[in-house]
């Protein structure tokens, strides 16, 4: 759920779900069960990861099966850790099964510890652990997925808390490796399908553009994501479904403003929408989100089998410019073709010519149209403490600024609190 995007200044939400406005609003606080809901799953996520790390090694299989399936486990041990610290900042550092209830009561380990002790080991295993260059369409990791989330890895290291400038070479580098070897690429508009329509396309999952993502399955682990987005109390479902009680995001008026008007992705059925033709009859609504669109829910709302993307190609462009940039003092050929690669299918002009400093705001800006409600944003935030301020196309302090719904940004901001039910019941995160 893209629920870190209502404290970017980007979007707003009308759902009636208290837990949803507090966090639009900057009320949450440690009882939010949301909260819990993001801290419980992902040490869920690092237990199963934990045995399976412990103990496949003892079972008698196949060695490269074996150590696929390590690297797998490390992957997603590592991407729950990189979620953890983002959302959370320090937290408890567990790199072995649980035992005893007594095994839980862990203090919380530094970011810094956290990412060197964890995620970037586990990423450079996984990596190097025979793992397909692909998701292959199947969703499984792949060493793709590693080498992206690593080069991600690092570009947030280089930023807050951490503040390993040395690591902008590193992200560069990485990045580069996803990018030379081929394996994935911008999805395109054709004959048949807008870009737009590929990325919301079930099909085209795990597929091309799409390195790593949430996978779901129709009727086996339905998607409601897709149908939280849609537009509030209208009906335009051939089975009449209504979604009367969500409307989980709408952009804010001054983000979509922010846009150029030429940008392909705000333009309407780009990443929005406020109309829809169905069977010859035409409905409007306000400005929503047509990223995450779902036509299949036309026929079958609320049921949904489309994954939620993690890792896409145009971040790792993205990430590949911006750490370049910072890493060598200005920008080469090499960094202007990848973010003129993500400006190019938006229709909009190259960039040349800029200096370091016009560079970074200028990749930032792409990072915020192109990623917009996939949570990217709020990890941006976390490493530069700095915030689009899209009423004036720039960007400020994020301590400070003062978001669409008034609320003030505070350096507490900068991370949520440890869930209440966790600290009651382990006095050591406190």
């Amino acid at each position: 759920m893209p629920c870190w995007s209502m404290v970017t200044g980007e979007f707003r939400t009308v759902s009636e779900g208290n837990d949803l406005t507090n966090v639009y609003s900057l009320r949450q606080n440690s009882a939010s069960p949301l909260l819990q809901q993001w801290f419980t799953a992902a040490y869920q996520g690092i237990e199963a990861a934990n045995l399976v790390i412990a103990n496949v090694p003892n079972i008698s299989m196949d060695d490269a099966v074996k150590k696929s399936m390590i690297g797998e486990a490390k992957f997603l041990r590592a991407y729950y850790y990189y979620t953890l610290v983002n959302i959370f900042g320090d937290v408890p550092l567990k790199l072995k099964p649980t035992g005893q209830a007594s095994d839980g009561l862990i203090a919380r380990s530094p970011v810094k510890t956290v990412y060197e002790q964890a995620i970037v080991p586990d990423l450079k295993d996984a990596e190097a652990s025979g793992l397909p260059a692909t998701p292959d369409g199947n969703g499984r990791v792949s060493t793709g997925a590693a080498k992206a989330l690593l080069a991600k890895v690092y570009l947030s290291m280089a930023g807050f808390p951490v503040n390993e400038t040395d690591k902008f070479a590193l992200a560069r580098d990485k990045a580069k490796e996803v990018i030379t070897g081929g394996s994935f690429h911008l999805f395109q508009t054709d004959g048949t399908l807008t870009w737009f329509n590929k990325l919301n396309n079930p099909d085209f999952d795990n597929k091309e553009e799409n390195i790593f993502s949430i996978n779901f399955g129709l009727d086996i682990v339905n998607n409601i994501l897709p149908i939280e987005l849609y537009p509030k109390g209208v009906s335009f479902n051939r089975n009449g479904y209504v979604n009367n009680d969500m409307g989980l995001l709408y952009p804010e008026t001054s983000f979509l403003a922010s846009y150029d008007p030429a940008d392909l992705r705000r333009q309407e059925n780009g990443f929005f929408y406020d109309t829809i033709n169905v069977d010859g009859v035409k409905y409007s609504f306000p400005w929503s989100l047509y990223k995450f669109f779902d036509k299949n829910l036309l026929n079958r709302a609320p049921r949904s089998g489309k994954d939620f993307p993690l890792v896409r190609y145009a971040d790792v462009l993205l990430t590949f410019a911006e750490a370049q940039n910072a890493a060598d003092g200005s920008a080469n050929s090499d960094a202007y073709a990848a973010v003129n690669a993500v400006r190019g299918r938006a229709g909009l002009p190259p960039l040349s010519g800029l200096s370091q400093a016009d560079f970074q705001t200028a990749v930032w800006k792409e990072r915020v149209w192109e990623l917009c409600a996939e949570n990217k944003a709020w990890y941006d935030i976390v490493r530069t403490h700095k915030i689009f301020d899209a009423a004036h196309g720039n960007f400020v302090d994020a301590v400070g600024f003062v978001l669409p719904s008034g609320a003030t940004f505070q350096t507490a901001n900068l991370q949520f609190p440890i869930p209440l039910a966790e600290v009651q019941v382990n006095p050591l995160l406190k």
